[in-house]
Formats: structure tokens, C-alpha cells, sequence
């Protein structure tokens, strides 16, 4: 997932994808995820900080009980 993002990143309009995040109205905290990968993934400060403005209600995981990680 993260070389996806890697990829997208010159590629991808934030807003969009945030506008149909809300469009499609998940309860999960997907915003969260993205995110993360995005800042993972080298995205600029101006560019996190949209997805960072998002509340962020809940403490979760990526994955439960991952073995290995960074």
C-alpha cells in the first residue's frame, strides 16, 4: 500500500480525494489511514495538512496483531 501512495503522489489532487471521502460518508476513520500513509509516503506538509484538519475521534490500528513493524 505504501509504494501505492509512493507512486500517486506526484499524481494525486487531495482534495478530491478527501471530497469523495466524505461523499461516500464511512464511519471508519479512513481519513486516518490516509494520513498516515501519506506522510509515509513523502507527501509535503501543505498537502498532510489537509487530511490532518479532519477530527480524529478514534485511536485505532492498521492491522491487529502486525508482527513486524517500523
Amino acid at each position: 500500500m505504501l509504494e501505492t501512495f509512493k507512486a500517486a503522489r506526484p499524481r494525486v489532487s487531495v482534495n478530491v480525494l478527501l471530497a469523495t471521502l466524505k461523499r461516500l460518508d464511512y464511519l471508519y476513520p479512513y481519513h486516518q489511514c490516509i494520513g498516515f500513509y501519506m506522510q509515509r509516503a513523502g507527501f509535503e506538509p501543505a498537502r498532510l495538512e489537509q487530511v490532518r484538519k479532519i477530527p480524529r475521534t478514534f485511536d485505532f490500528f492498521l492491522t491487529k496483531e502486525i508482527k513486524e513493524r517500523e
